[in-house]
């Protein structure tokens, strides 16, 4: 009996036959689309293999058709992606229209351009020189004009090339040019002095007051000519030693120009002793180069005849430094020590002084070189 509340339900009356319900079965429920199923098709229609992989809307790629036996598949094998536009591959180029060997060189349609042969030791380019060419103009001669009071000037000109204001210093430098060129009388009173504070004013590492000095040394031998003799020691040993000091171009310039009024203003055995003494043994190439560069000058000087017969001491300096110059490491000091050599190996008595100076182990490599210089 049901609890006084509680709605009485009424019995399940069983269904008749006709009406019961339909077996329960494994399917969708109510509300959702039954789909039909698949009949089965025909062999040939038959759907391809299931394939993993493939979501529902993704479209179904058609299975490949087989080939048959006469239209094999191609191996398989490496190449571009499909879309790539293919290359086909280059038939070998008979024998005779075979491609020359790649080399190094200018490209197709490049004018090509003749090696350059060797030049003889007669015909070769004379070395670089660091200052003006034979063509260059030099520059104008200052504008030097007398001074009011020479001798109050030369006193001063120590107290400015002896301090370290290097606009005082140019300023010395300039009235010792003055005195040189219009007051040499005066300035010939203390010349060893103003020589020692000149050569310590080449060693400035300041370029412009460095440059000066060696124009103000250029100036008092060009002015004061066999003057100078007694100083060309000391003013040409710095003036080669600045050449190793720095590869400046305008300072090797300025070096040359005074080494040339050295060499054409003092005495030869003075200018041979300070070549000989200090440049031609120096590690510098350099320096070496500019020895043997006013070397050559010299011999100009005098010429070959002169140097064969100027004395047994000079005469046997000049070829022993001649034959070191002819074999030297350096090509600018080759050139000269060669082109000295073929200027002399032409004179009378040449070959007994050469016999009698250079040592027979020296005479062989320079024997040959005498040969090349005699065709």
């Amino acid at each position: 009996m049901p609890h006084p509340g509680t709605l009485a339900m009424a019995p399940k009356v069983p269904a008749p036959p006709s009406e019961a319900a339909p077996a329960h079965r494994k399917g969708p429920r109510c509300g959702f689309l039954v789909v039909a199923p698949k009949s089965a098709a025909p062999p040939s229609e038959a759907a391809p293999p299931d394939r993993s992989g493939l979501h529902h809307g993704t479209p179904a790629v058609a299975p490949r058709v087989p080939v048959p036996p006469s239209e094999p598949a191609p191996a398989h094998r490496k190449g571009p992606p499909r879309g790539t536009l293919a290359v086909s591959p280059k038939s070998p180029t008979p024998t005779s229209e075979a491609a020359p060997p790649s080399r190094k060189g200018p490209c197709s349609g490049t004018l090509a351009v003749p090696p350059k042969s060797p030049a003889s030791p007669l015909e070769a380019a004379p070395p670089s020189r660091k200052g003006p060419r034979s063509d260059t103009k030099c520059p104008p001669i200052e504008d030097l004009r007398p001074l009011v009071d020479p001798e109050k000037s030369l006193s001063l000109c120590f107290t400015q090339l002896t301090t370290d204001n290097w606009e005082e210093n140019m300023k010395g430098l300039k009235s010792v040019r003055a005195l040189a060129r219009h007051h040499p009388e005066h300035l010939q009173t203390q010349l060893h002095e103003v020589c020692l504070v000149l050569t310590e004013a080449v060693k400035n590492l300041r370029s412009a007051v460095a440059c000066s000095a060696m124009s103000t040394l250029a100036e008092l031998h060009t002015q004061l000519g066999k003057a100078m003799d007694k100083e060309a020691q000391w003013t040409g040993h710095v003036l080669l030693l600045k050449l190793a000091q720095t590869t400046n171009a305008f300072i090797h310039q300025q070096a040359n120009l005074a080494l040339d009024a050295l060499v054409e203003s003092c005495s030869t055995s003075r200018v041979i002793s300070v070549l000989l003494n200090t440049g031609l043994s120096h590690r510098c190439a350099a320096v070496r180069g500019c020895t043997a560069q006013h070397l050559h000058q010299l011999a100009d000087i005098l010429g070959e005849e002169q140097i064969l017969t100027a004395g047994k001491t000079f005469t046997q300096s000049f070829l022993i430094a001649v034959s070191k110059m002819a074999v030297d490491a350096s090509p600018d000091v080759r050139y000269y020590g060669q082109k000295i050599l073929k200027g002399l190996a032409h004179q009378k008595g040449f070959a007994a002084q050469w016999e009698r100076t250079i040592p027979v182990k020296d005479r062989r490599p320079l024997d040959k070189i005498l040969q090349k210089l005699g065709q």
